[in-house]
């Protein structure tokens, strides 16, 4: 036995123990900044992808809107044609049929319109 207590061999076994906790220590670093670094690269994976399908559901979502305002204005666009149809039907049947009351009875339509005229002018003077 040494001065100090401790046998040389002990101290070499002491001095590799040390040696061995530091190198793995040194190691355990390592191997968290490549844990670390793989976990940034899973979340920014994970988000990437979660990005592009965030980006192809909206790009579908706006495609089946576009179709749905095309759809919708299409429809729009028949009915208001098929209205504008029936109000000029409506028009001319109308225009046809006081051509036909003119022509039936010209005096009584003469003093239908005179006695509209009178009643409006009466109108229009009380205001």
């Amino acid at each position: 036995m040494r001065a100090n207590g401790i046998a040389p061999r002990t101290q070499r076994s002491t001095k590799d123990l040390v040696k061995e906790v530091t190198v793995l220590k040194s190691q355990l670093r390592k191997l968290s900044a490549a844990m670390e670094a793989d976990a940034k690269e899973g979340v920014n994976g994970a988000v990437s992808a979660i990005e592009l399908k965030s980006r192809a559901v909206l790009d579908e979502a706006l495609e089946a809107a576009q179709n749905f305002i095309d759809e919708q204005t299409e429809n729009a666009r028949e009915m208001t044609d098929a209205t504008l149809d029936k109000a000029a039907k409506m028009r001319d049947a109308a225009a046809d049929s006081l051509i036909e009351t003119v022509q039936a009875r010209p005096l009584a339509t003469l003093a239908a319109v005179v006695g509209i005229g009178f009643v409006a002018g009466l109108l229009c003077r009380r205001s």
